[in-house]
């Protein structure tokens, strides 16, 4: 026995062996590099909001829309408050507040209560068809006109024409409500006085 080859041997493997533990580490320190660079380039979570059905093209650039954009956000998002029943009520508040800025959710949100408490306690149900669409691009505003039926209690009224407008506000790569309310059939894009 030559213990002295051994011996060479064996420092040999263990060469080898601190060889491979480095070249682990280094791997491990390029895996997370690699990771936190892919991190940083994603960002924050990303969440596309996008009107549920698409029937015709649109754009979206880092500051604004297309026209056909507007229009389609605006009729999804006016009809979460107006074509409601006492079972779809909350539901239709808590979507409609997710389009709203931060700052302004507490306001809504006391506007959908009061909607969700009247509508459960009347037992009404509305439905708003829309006629017309009007878009003011300069604002980022939408009209809609069109007819509201509503039942209370299983007692339906006549349709009434409605005209709401939307206000849109660009904020973090999103287009958010800044101002939904009801308007002058005639003129909806008037200044109130």
């Amino acid at each position: 026995m030559d213990k002295n080859s051994y011996l060479g041997q064996l420092e040999v493997e263990q060469k080898k062996n601190r060889d491979l533990r480095w070249l682990l580490g280094g791997a491990i320190f390029v895996i997370l590099v690699m990771a936190s660079t892919i991190r940083a380039q994603t960002g924050e979570t990303k969440t596309a909001f996008v009107p549920p059905e698409i029937t015709r093209p649109f754009w979206i650039s880092s500051e604004d829309a297309s026209q056909s954009y507007y229009e389609d956000l605006a009729q999804f998002i006016n009809g979460l408050s107006l074509n409601v029943t006492p079972e779809t009520v909350k539901r239709a508040c808590q979507q409609y507040l997710t389009y709203v800025l931060d700052k302004d959710r507490d306001a809504y949100r006391k506007k959908c209560d009061l909607q969700e408490a009247r509508v459960k306690r009347d037992g009404s149900t509305s439905m708003f068809s829309v006629k017309e669409i009007n878009t003011d691009m300069k604002n980022r505003r939408v009209a809609i006109g069109g007819d509201l039926v509503t039942i209370i209690a299983g007692k339906p009224f006549p349709p009434r024409r409605q005209t709401y407008v939307i206000d849109f506000v660009h904020s973090g790569g999103r287009f958010y409500i800044t101002n939904h309310h009801e308007a002058d059939n005639a003129d909806p894009f008037a200044e109130k006085k």
